[in-house]
């Protein structure tokens, strides 16, 4: 069974031999995952202009228009927005998207993509569009604040921007099933700790129709519907998986409890998960964290498929130290058999 005949299965519950994995312990994987901040310095327009130095921080434009902010102490990380190019959504209409879906973008893209097709064991290729978000994208040039007030006092113009956000996404699914990708996978986190960040019937207004109209088009081109989502959304899964999801990506799921996502959403949605970063990966015992791992198993991946192993791609954020995660990919391996 190939990497790529692994994934394909684990996704439709058709009993691999085992849960496919993407783990960073140096052995055999079986994605070829494509992201723009994962292919080099030339996959995405550049920043309109460079951290530079104010006082005692510093700043930067990046290729969106927002203001970036930054502490001077050494600090390497993103740092916070403090500027949005778009303050009234009532002149949404005149805002410029950069060209993030310009083919000068995915020459590292192609040339991965073709050397995968040469291997003796193909992998599955996850592509990450250039337009991945359309909940976060607008709030990132819009701010979250003007964004919520948007929904109730400027809906009309809410909705435009959200629309072309989504025609925009819909050139990138499109390059990426032209680049040979069999996967997109997109951005949206939609939940707090224990409840969503807005109510059902906003995002089913604002933005289920665009789900549904843009995983159909992958869908009609041969790709696999991926969603990068976390915080509390499992009263969004069933939706997801009407709409035309495939597979969940989450980093947290002991605030639903495991249980409770495999029997609303097992058999139906795959997850591509690590083991939950909020309490149990960076907390427990190397002992606490076999066993979740086996639990992850008994019932996310106990749907003749269903389970992705794969480890949280930020883990200096979360204090997450070497020796765990390599205990994680341990376990992984060893338990992620059927």
């Amino acid at each position: 069974m190939t990497s790529y005949e692994r994934v394909k299965r684990t996704i439709y519950f058709k009993q691999p031999d085992r849960i496919p994995h993407y783990l960073p312990d140096g052995l055999e994987n079986d994605i070829l995952w494509l992201a723009p901040w994962t292919m080099g310095d030339n996959s995405q327009p550049p920043d309109q202009q460079g951290w530079q130095q104010y006082g005692s921080v510093q700043r930067r434009l990046d290729a969106w228009g927002v203001t970036w902010e930054r502490s001077t102490m050494g600090q390497t990380n993103m740092g916070q927005a403090k500027g949005y190019p778009i303050t009234d959504l009532a002149g949404q209409e005149d805002y410029t998207f950069p060209s993030r879906n310009d083919r000068v973008y995915y020459r590292s893209h192609q040339r991965a993509i073709d050397q995968n097709k040469d291997a003796t064991n193909p992998k599955y290729v996850l592509g990450v569009p250039g337009f991945a978000s359309l909940n976060e994208g607008v709030h990132n040039i819009v701010g979250l604040e003007t964004m919520f007030t948007a929904y109730y006092e400027q809906p009309e113009h809410l909705k435009a921007l959200i629309g072309r956000f989504a025609r925009q996404q819909q050139e990138s699914i499109r390059l990426l099933a032209e680049l040979g990708c069999d996967g997109v996978m997109a951005y949206d986190d939609w939940g707090l700790q224990d409840r969503l960040m807005v109510s059902r019937s906003l995002i089913e207004e604002f933005f289920m129709p665009h789900y549904r109209q843009n995983w159909q088009l992958a869908h009609d081109l041969d790709l696999d519907v991926w969603l990068h989502s976390c915080g509390y959304i499992i009263d969004l899964l069933p939706e997801f998986h009407h709409a035309g999801l495939d597979v969940i990506q989450m980093d947290q799921q002991e605030n639903m409890g495991l249980e409770n996502l495999s029997r609303i959403a097992g058999g139906k949605l795959a997850f591509w998960c690590p083991v939950d970063i909020q309490k149990n990966s960076s907390r427990e015992k190397p002992q606490e964290i076999e066993r979740y791992v086996k639990k992850m198993m008994a019932t996310l991946g106990n749907h003749k498929g269903g389970l992705i192993s794969m480890a949280y791609t930020s883990p200096e954020a979360i204090e997450l130290s070497p020796d765990r995660i390599a205990v994680m990919c341990h376990a992984f391996r060893k338990y992620g058999c059927y």
